[in-house]
């Protein structure tokens, strides 16, 4: 069984906090990789999430933008600046249980664009 890394800031615990993040907000990785805005369908994100490569500075800054993250979260693990709302779910998404499904904040994010 493979450990994965205590460091926040490897390429592993990024990409967790990627995929982490993808289901908090309930997003497909084509999703994604569209509010990051790269022209793949999603393989981008997917290496991302995989641990393959490092998200790029500019995609993240886009997803800052489009999301609510921060630069903060997405490269150090650090939630303390993410909107309360979705700090909530990513937290309670780390603590779920098997039979307790969360559910994701895709709708009230699109209501809150409008």
């Amino acid at each position: 069984m493979s450990r994965r890394s205590t460091d926040p800031t490897s390429i592993a615990e990024i990409g967790a906090r990627l995929a982490l993040t993808r289901r908090a907000l309930g997003f497909y990785q084509v999703d994604m990789s569209r509010l990051m805005g790269a022209a793949s369908n999603g393989q981008a994100w997917g290496n991302y999430e995989a641990g393959t490569r490092r998200i790029s500075i500019d995609h993240a800054l886009m997803l800052c933008r489009n999301c609510g993250l921060t630069l903060d979260w997405i490269y150090q693990g650090q939630m303390v600046n993410l909107p309360p709302t979705l700090r909530e779910h990513i937290q309670r998404l780390m603590l779920e249980d098997a039979g307790n499904p969360v559910q994701p904040l895709t709708r009230r994010l699109k209501s809150a664009r409008k």
